[in-house]
């Protein structure tokens, strides 16, 4: 019977592995986050996407025991915490992963077969790597000029006319997960509010401020940079980032991207932006994404550079705010992900409602010749959804700081993005090339206005 628990994926890592040697691996136990009627509920709005208007009734219905926003995470964090408790004192080395209902353990085969016998241990993953997507880069030469000293992606999505009648994001903090921050860089000066970096297991490490890259200084740039060699970068820059290294050098594992997520949650971000993951559709990101939401935490993820026909996860995951790229033209870029996902399963909402199918992306943003700062101090132009993603995770800051009233509500926000907060293009409606439309960030905010 353990035997039983360990994945196809895990047992040919164990039975390759030498008798000495230490492997890191996920445990799974289980716990329903939401039951029949609220997992309905959930479905249902994400479908119709009516948040905007229905934008309290899933979290005043969510589990009893857990309550919302900030009082779900601090309960449900203690819960598993709890729960976990009994199996990592049992492993040579453990980290819970409470958010997604998980614990890393480092040990040697013998040593995980001996949890695999355990009655509360429901499953033995491998712990699998993750990386920024493919990036492409254009000559300074090459870039579309600046309109009214801002980037053509920030001019596009109106977030220079949000900012003289809306806010420019302030007081409002954003999850950055990715290969960490230039907090010297000037355009991110005192930009960085907290910074983590998490070894493997997924353990802080305590070292300071820095990018092992440049992927997370750009993405950091494109949310709330400020004006750099005379070139307004980012889209809310007044609002500051919560930095997450998860992907030294470019890749990390789930353990190490799961551990910065819960991080950001608990640092009291409003917003996450993950530019990263794995092409193809997988459950792993089921939980912690949909309990980042439940938490009050809005989760934006770029979709993929593996063009039409693919997308990859986490932001082809159900309950993350999936982001495509376009060009100054208001193109889909050839590169830009997307898809239907047909008959998916979802470890939380399948086992009520079945499988699932639905459209990604949901949003689609600037995301090709994007100009944001890289370590040096210096700007480049890079291309790719991970550069779309930030746009709108901004965006949604500015969204948040015109708007107080949204703030904690994920539903809302995803609501009032996804209605009046996009231009549509492509087919009427929602498309697998640019989902509900282009962002508009100004439209965003006088929609959001208007309504609360």
């Amino acid at each position: 019977m353990a035997g039983e628990k360990l994945t196809a994926q895990c047992k040919a890592l164990t039975d390759k592995a030498q008798k000495d040697e230490t492997l890191t691996v996920i445990v799974r136990t289980r716990l329903n986050t939401v039951g029949e009627q609220e997992a309905k509920i959930a479905f249902e709005m994400l479908r119709g996407e009516q948040m905007a208007t229905r934008r309290t009734e899933l979290l005043a219905r969510v589990h009893e025991r857990y309550g919302k926003g900030a009082e779900f995470c601090k309960n449900y964090r203690e819960s598993r915490l709890n729960a976990h408790a009994k199996i990592a004192s049992a492993a040579p080395k453990a980290t819970s992963l409470w958010l997604a209902d998980a614990i890393a353990v480092r040990g040697t085969k013998a040593e995980i077969g001996d949890l695999a016998k355990r009655e509360d241990v429901q499953s033995i993953d491998v712990n699998p790597t993750f990386h920024i997507p493919e990036i492409f880069r254009t000559p300074l030469e090459d870039t579309p000029e600046t309109i009214d000293g801002s980037t053509w992606g920030i001019a596009k999505i109106g977030a220079p006319e949000t900012w003289g009648g809306y806010g420019r994001g302030e007081g409002i903090l954003v999850g950055v997960l990715d290969t960490g921050t230039d907090g010297t860089h000037p355009a991110l000066t005192g930009k960085v509010a907290a910074f983590e970096e998490f070894d493997a297991l997924g353990n802080p490490m305590g070292t300071p401020v820095h990018d092992s890259h440049f992927h997370g200084t750009h993405v950091a740039g494109t949310i709330c940079g400020r004006t750099f060699r005379g070139v307004n970068m980012g889209v809310a820059p007044d609002a500051k980032v919560a930095s997450a290294l998860v992907l030294p050098g470019g890749g990390g594992t789930f353990a190490q991207i799961i551990a910065g997520m819960q991080w950001a949650v608990t640092q009291g971000v409003q917003v996450i932006n993950m530019s990263l993951g794995g092409m193809g559709y997988t459950t792993l990101w089921n939980l912690p994404v949909l309990n980042a939401v439940l938490s009050g935490v809005t989760v934006v993820a770029s979709i993929g550079n593996s063009g039409h026909g693919t997308s990859g996860g986490p932001g082809n995951d159900l309950f993350s705010l999936g982001v495509g790229a376009t060009h100054y033209e208001d193109a889909v870029a050839g590169f830009s992900a997307g898809q239907t996902l047909v008959g998916v399963w979802h470890d939380v909402f399948s086992p009520i409602l079945g499988p699932l199918t639905y459209m990604k992306p949901d949003i689609s943003a600037p995301g090709v010749q994007v100009l944001s700062a890289i370590p040096g101090p210096d700007i480049a132009a890079l291309n790719g959804t991970s550069m779309a993603a930030p746009h709108v995770a901004g965006a949604i800051a500015l969204l948040l700081s015109a708007e107080p009233a949204l703030q904690g509500d994920p539903f809302a926000v995803r609501g009032i993005l996804l209605g009046a907060g996009r231009e549509d293009h492509g087919e009427a409606g929602r498309d697998q090339r640019f989902g509900f439309g282009r962002l508009d960030a100004l439209s965003a905010a006088e929609g959001a206005v208007s309504i609360f």
